[in-house]
């Protein structure tokens, strides 16, 4: 299966709190299943409450043991992403103040599992247009 065609076959599946998969995805798991299968790293299990906050999405993501294998990548000039392709993506806003995505750099996209829409993939101006104004970058170290 190409990366199109395994990404593809995400987008557009329902989002659920804790889902898995396969036809169903809450946004750590999806992540999750996006570096374990293009990236072959294992971020390893997090159970996220319904709704988390950014302080305890940043706590989790600081503490969790894979944590030691990645480097947050801050932006370059003019907020240009410099992260490598399937960087990790944490996100915040008002409504949903804690969430995570991949950012897929040849698409300039984030893929992620949006609580209304299910899994899709926005570009940063999008993620913006959305309500998502705090984005960090986490790639492998």
């Amino acid at each position: 299966m190409t990366r199109v065609e395994f990404l593809q076959g995400l987008i557009g599946n329902r989002w659920e709190a804790n889902a898995r998969g396969p036809d169903r995805w809450d946004c750590f798991h999806l992540m999750k299943h996006i570096e374990l299968h293009l990236g072959g790293r294992d971020v390893g299990e997090l159970e996220m409450p319904n709704n988390p906050t950014w302080a305890w999405m940043v706590d989790a993501v600081e503490r969790h043991p894979a944590r030691k294998q990645w480097r947050e990548v801050p932006p370059a000039r003019m907020g240009l992403v410099v992260a490598g392709d399937l960087s990790v993506v944490l996100m915040a806003r008002r409504k949903n103040p804690a969430h995570v995505g991949v950012w897929l750099k040849p698409e300039a996209t984030v893929i992620h599992a949006d609580q209304d829409l299910g899994v899709v993939c926005d570009g940063l101006i999008d993620l913006h247009m959305k309500g998502w104004q705090r984005l960090r970058f986490y790639e492998p170290s």
